[in-house]
């Protein structure tokens, strides 16, 4: 069961329900229910630069930073693709276990249309989005994914993605980190 927190024309109603989390905003300027193309939140500040390889480690599978150092951005926000940076490829870490043993893996997107369809996701300025008088949100955070781009000299930097008016990641980064042609170049099974 989960907690439902619903502001409707600034009221807050609590409910308890089995589905999703939903808030909900007034948009007063809006007078019609439609899919626009609006202006997306880019990410700001440095860029985030970390190793370009997973650890393969347990407990937690994961890029560290450039320097070596363990990552304290897991969660936070990351910077935006430098201008020119061009990656050759796309690295994500992952963990699998059936509580007899644990995989930690590497996965890869090293195919140049969805690495360009990747990069192009990651920079995107605009989304469409619903915008009606009463638009909703779904309440809860999006953490930046952790993917790491990397070019053709090593250099590997942990993306910001662009943001909706809700500050969820935009469906373009969304659906090519969850479906793109990743495949497992590195893994580690530990019993």
């Amino acid at each position: 069961m989960r907690l439902t927190v619903v502001a409707a024309l600034g009221t807050v109603v609590l409910a308890a329900t089995g589905g999703a989390v939903a808030g909900w905003r007034y948009a007063p300027d809006s007078t019609s229910s439609s899919l626009v193309r609006v202006a997306t939140r880019m990410p700001t500040g440095a860029p985030v630069y970390v190793t370009p390889e997973c650890t393969l480690t347990p407990p937690v599978n994961t890029l560290k930073n450039a320097d070596g150092s363990a990552p304290d951005h897991i969660g936070g926000r990351g910077g935006p693709i430098p201008p020119g940076f061009t990656p050759v490829r796309a690295v994500r870490c992952g963990e699998f276990g059936d509580g007899m043993s644990t995989t930690q893996t590497q996965a890869e997107i090293q195919d140049p249309q969805a690495l360009s369809a990747l990069t192009a996701a990651y920079r995107s300025t605009t989304d469409l989005e619903y915008r009606g008088p009463v638009m909703a949100c779904a309440a809860y955070a999006d953490l930046d994914p952790a993917v790491a781009l990397v070019d053709a000299h090593g250099t590997a930097i942990w993306p910001g993605p662009p943001r909706d008016s809700c500050d969820h990641v935009v469906a373009a980064v969304e659906k090519i980190v969850e479906k793109g042609p990743w495949a497992v170049t590195r893994s580690v099974t530990t019993h």
